[in-house]
């Protein structure tokens, strides 16, 4: 240890003009780094800057007291004042450092008072050494030019004591807000010049080791500053990859609800639309809405119904009744409808219109179904009637031939059928006997074999003169 002591005080100037570099390099480096807050680049830099000061005054001190000095009156006095002088600035620099650690890294809202003490404490230091070099407060000079201590030399030693002392206080009292890579280098350089101040006290001035210890803070802050700005990005790339992640999932789980919700819209619109449509013409609006849609079906029936005398009957009801009678009775007939496979076009007031045989096959049993239906019909009535407190009757007519289907309109589509045949139904349906089916020829000729209970009528039909027609 003695050995290696020795070697250090024989080569302080070496090793000082190697830490010069270091700092003169640092302290452009601390420049280029953009993560830095601004006021702890400043810190840094003034840090750098001051230690390679700092170690210039010691050096030619060092230089310049080996070789004959005595007619250096002005250059020694100079490069010894700096030399105290840049001793309390670090300590400043260090102050302005841990002002920036304790707003930014410790989250107080200012810095500690005990910050602000250090301040007033170095400015009387300061104001000491500059009496001391009109007196010898601190140190003086001989005949020869030579240096010596003053009466109240360990004065100057006791205001860089305190200023640590108190800058460590502040440190402990406020430990438990740093993180560990925060704790540790800042508690060596508070308590490392503390140590190397007493050893060079201790040596007699032959190792500079406050000079040494504290240009060495400077250097580990700034490793420690570049450090900690590594973390701080590293931490902040993962909080953004967080983020992202779980806007993304966010993002995943809105699109996952809008495509759901999407789904149940689209279900409902192609079960309105089935509602409202023929499964195949629902089919094609729902591929393309603005395409014209019509058909012609070779061999189509059709069905006409309505009330018996419904004028008279509604005028001793209310408009409640009415509505209400009119819906229980259709909603029979649709659950029918459905349930047997026929297509049902429209309801004109009371008058009910259905379609089978919506097909290209000309050879379908459509007039066969839509007669099963119409039977079904006047069942369902003669069932309604039991709780009504208006019974109803019903007319029913069906015919069988080519008619044409299409969609028509712009804002309100709707499904309907034209031809001749439809015209003839409808003729069928105000010509019949009420709670009857009755049916043209055409549709006889393909339900006759399954029916048997068929009676034979003549009827006057507008636009067709005499027709054959059938009661089943």
């Amino acid at each position: 240890m003695k050995e290696l002591m020795i070697y250090v005080a024989d080569h302080q100037t070496d090793l000082m003009l190697f830490l010069q570099g270091i700092c003169t390099v640092l302290a452009f480096l601390t420049l280029l780094p953009k993560n830095l807050s601004k006021r702890r680049r400043t810190a840094i830099l003034l840090l750098e800057i001051n230690s390679v000061l700092y170690l210039a005054a010691n050096r030619m001190y060092f230089l310049w007291m080996s070789v004959d000095h005595s007619d250096m009156i002005f250059e020694l006095r100079a490069v010894k004042f700096l030399d105290y002088f840049f001793g309390f600035t670090m300590i400043a620099c260090m102050n302005f450092y841990l002002k920036d650690l304790f707003t930014q890294e410790a989250r107080l809202d200012r810095h500690p008072a005990r910050l602000k003490v250090i301040d007033i404490t170095l400015l009387i230091a300061v104001a000491l050494l500059v009496i001391s070099q009109f007196t010898d407060l601190y140190y003086g000079w001989d005949a020869n030019n030579d240096y010596y201590r003053g009466s109240f030399y360990y004065v100057n030693y006791i205001f860089p004591f305190i200023t640590i002392i108190l800058q460590l206080s502040c440190v402990i009292h406020h430990y438990s807000r740093f993180s560990r890579s925060i704790r540790v280098p800042i508690t060596i350089c508070i308590v490392l010049p503390m140590i190397m101040i007493a050893a060079q006290l201790l040596s007699g001035g032959e190792i500079r080791g406050a000079v040494l210890s504290t240009v060495g803070i400077s250097i580990v802050l700034y490793v420690f500053s570049i450090q900690e700005m590594n973390r701080t990005v590293d931490r902040a790339h993962k909080l953004e990859i967080e983020m992202m992640e779980n806007y993304q999932k966010e993002l995943e789980t809105t699109v996952d609800k809008l495509t759901q919700e999407l789904r149940v819209a689209n279900e409902k619109a192609e079960h309105l639309l089935h509602n409202i449509f023929p499964e195949n013409v629902a089919r094609e609006l729902a591929e393309d809405p603005d395409k014209t849609i019509s058909m012609r079906y070779p061999n189509a029936t059709v069905l006409f119904t309505d009330v018996v005398d419904f004028t008279a009957l509604t005028g001793n009801m209310t408009a409640e009744e009415t509505v209400t009678m009119l819906n229980r009775m259709i909603t029979m007939f649709d659950e029918r409808a459905e349930r047997e496979g026929i297509e049902k076009i429209k309801t004109v007031g009371d008058a009910y219109m259905a379609a089978s045989g919506l097909t290209d096959d000309a050879d379908n049993d459509g007039a066969y179904r839509m007669v099963h239906f119409a039977k079904g019909l006047l069942q369902d009535i003669e069932e309604f009637n039991k709780t009504a407190a208006f019974p109803i009757q019903i007319r029913i007519g069906i015919n069988t031939g080519e008619l044409v289907a299409g969609v028509i309109g712009k804002n309100k589509f709707i499904y309907d059928i034209w031809g001749d045949t439809v015209n003839v139904a409808s003729r069928m349906e105000s010509t019949g006997s009420p709670m009857k089916i009755h049916i043209t020829k055409s549709t006889y000729e393909q339900v006759k074999d399954r029916y048997t209970y068929i009676e034979k009528v003549t009827d006057e039909i507008k636009g067709k003169g005499q027709m054959r027609g059938y009661y089943v």
